[in-house]
């Protein structure tokens, strides 16, 4: 493998192409996942469909006892091709999955003698045949991490890409074909398992094609313990991390499971999987820094690394606030259109949710740097915030609110853990910390009024007429986004230089900068009079 090569505006394409090809990734999974959640929660209804949201909530608990040692293959993978260390990366990756998959195995075993007390606890004897399906999951989360991780670490977008529409769209046509042949809840696991199955292989079969020749420029002896002692010292705080996250996701479905019935959980799973799969696609770009962050990190270039993160972090804020407007103002529609009317008593907790992914969404790119910057501690004590002021709203606003106190609980960790990493921010890149707080505030100047314009229409007009109304706020919102300069002319730029194959994609992308382009010179022109 050749060793990338700095040149300007290089770091720039990376974050482009990446964000690109992994935006087609996500688009393609909330396409498809809207038409595969459409066909699940008509095929289910919210009983069944809160069933199994309890078994794969069980089964993502058991899949944080594999550990995330995925994550030193995100951050690494690109320091050592920048420095040819390719045979290194082999081996590393060959010592993460094999403990990915050591604890999965480990991992399995203790879910599986605990399904019988589970089905019982929570009253729900499908557990007991759902668990051992959906099992498959945890051993082959390892084959899915690493291999993607991989991938993403060499910046090989296009591939990760390719893989996630194929399996996106599949997993779709089975949903699809299951209904269609009255089939039930099993069935649904048993494909889940399947498919995470073959998708773990692929993944993990590209790029050890691609390291079979892997070779160190400089011969040394092989330090498996030292390998060892960084893997886990860079991985371990993530873990932890991971755990807060993933365990504040998971828990969430399993205590509300506890205080309500199937049916109310089945709404909180459709709100929470709904903003979920929006949020996704909008971390397409801050997931994209990571690689390029690395590699100016590893060069030393600390300026660059500041520039660059100044800039993504206003995009994202703009992304953020678009994701968080779309599912508040268009909630009604949503929830009728994917969840069907049987959903509608989940719209206003969806409304609250939507207002999640502002907090979120923008503090990926803080992540991303901190990660970059070999500073994994303080991820996990931003996932110890979040998980706190989460929990301990949990116990006191869901007793008094019910769901929407669930709601309510989620928006508070995440706006408590994004205001943690600002501060965090300040003390490890100096300067920017005023600008990036008057990025902060121009984009909730700007979202502010378009949520509540978005309600008052709906209080006010019939659904139709309403929904007529509010696509009006569209075409308004994207204007104010150039008029705040949330989004200039540079940006544009900078999509403009991405390298695309496709024509198709190359005529889309020209034809979206062209009419960017205008608009942004409009409001210039109006601005300076």
């Amino acid at each position: 493998m050749s060793h990338p090569t700095a040149g300007r505006g290089e770091i720039a394409r990376s974050v482009t192409r990446g964000a690109f090809y992994l935006g087609i990734e996500k688009g393609a999974a909330l396409v498809s996942g809207i038409v595969y959640f459409a066909l699940l929660l008509r095929w289910l209804g919210p009983t069944k469909y809160g069933i199994i949201t309890l078994a794969l909530s069980f089964v993502g608990l058991a899949t944080v006892a594999t550990g995330n040692f995925e994550v030193y293959l995100e951050r690494y993978a690109t320091e050592h091709e920048t420095h040819g260390r390719m045979r290194t990366l082999r081996r590393a990756h060959h010592l993460t999955l094999a403990l990915k998959l050591g604890l999965g195995l480990i991992a399995t075993a203790v879910l599986l003698a605990l399904a019988p007390a589970l089905a019982r606890s929570y009253g729900t004897p499908e557990l007991m045949r759902l668990l051992p399906l959906l099992a498959l999951i945890v051993v082959c989360d390892g084959l899915s991490t690493t291999g993607r991780a991989m991938l993403y670490g060499f910046q090989r977008f296009r591939w990760i890409g390719v893989i996630g529409v194929i399996f996106h769209v599949a997993k779709t046509i089975m949903v699809g074909a299951l209904w269609w042949t009255r089939r039930g809840l099993p069935e649904l696991a048993l494909g889940l398992a399947v498919l995470t199955a073959l998708q773990g292989v692929v993944l993990t079969a590209i790029p050890m094609w691609m390291m079979r020749r892997a070779r160190d420029d400089r011969t040394a002896p092989a330090d498996e313990r030292g390998l060892v002692r960084s893997v886990m010292s860079y991985c371990m705080p993530l873990l932890g991390a991971r755990v807060a996250f993933l365990s504040g996701q998971n828990l969430s479905k399993v205590v509300l499971g506890k205080l309500f019935d199937t049916t109310l959980l089945g709404y909180f799973s459709f709100a929470f999987q709904t903003v979920e799969r929006f949020v996704e696609l909008a971390f397409t770009l801050p997931s994209a820094l990571l690689p390029p962050l690395t590699q100016l990190v590893a060069r030393g270039e600390r300026e660059r690394l500041r520039a660059v993160f100044d800039r993504t972090f206003g995009l994202v804020q703009t992304v953020a606030a678009a994701v968080a407007f779309t599912l508040f103002v268009f909630a009604p529609e949503l929830t009728r259109w994917v969840g069907s009317p049987l959903f509608t008593p989940a719209v206003p907790l969806l409304r609250i949710l939507a207002l999640v992914p502002f907090a979120r969404t923008a503090q990926q790119p803080l992540t991303m740097l901190f990660q970059a910057l070999r500073l994994p501690g303080i991820v996990f004590a931003l996932a110890l915030v979040k998980f706190a002021f989460e929990f301990g709203c949990y116990f006191t606003l869901v007793p008094w609110l019910g769901l929407a106190g669930a709601g309510w609980a989620n928006l508070i960790g995440a706006v408590a853990a994004f205001a943690a990493a600002q501060l965090a921010l300040r003390t490890v890149l100096a300067g920017g910390a005023a600008e990036r707080a008057r990025t902060t505030l121009r984009t909730l100047a700007l979202l502010a009024p378009f949520l509540g314009a978005g309600l008052l229409l709906d209080l006010a007009l019939r659904p139709v007429p309403a929904f007529a109304a509010k696509l009006v706020l569209v075409p308004a919102a994207l204007v104010l986004a150039f008029a705040f300069g949330l989004v200039t002319r540079a940006d544009l730029e900078t999509a403009a230089a991405l390298p695309l194959s496709a024509a198709w994609m190359r005529r889309a992308r020209d034809a979206a900068v062209a009419a960017g382009d205008r608009l942004a010179r409009v409001v210039a022109v109006r601005r300076a009079l």
